[in-house]
């Protein structure tokens, strides 16, 4: 149940964030970034989620979700 609860936070984030995401790319392969978003719930509460993404193929792919004490 906790999880799907921080699946769902990511995926409403990921729709409504208003800030732009801290992106970074790698010496290796300058095609994939990795891109922060931090953001907060209605609630208050402060997550970051990171989505890597390739900019040859459009594609993105969900890494991760985890809190944060303050909003960066």
């Amino acid at each position: 149940m906790f999880r799907s609860r921080i699946a769902i936070c990511a995926i409403d984030l990921l729709r409504n964030s208003t800030c732009n995401p801290d992106t970074i790319y790698t010496n290796v392969d300058r095609d994939i970034g990795l891109h922060g978003f931090y953001d907060q719930t209605k609630t208050g509460n402060h997550y970051c989620i990171q989505i890597k993404g390739n900019k040859r193929t459009s594609r993105k792919d969900f890494m991760s979700v985890f809190p944060v004490d303050k909003k960066k």
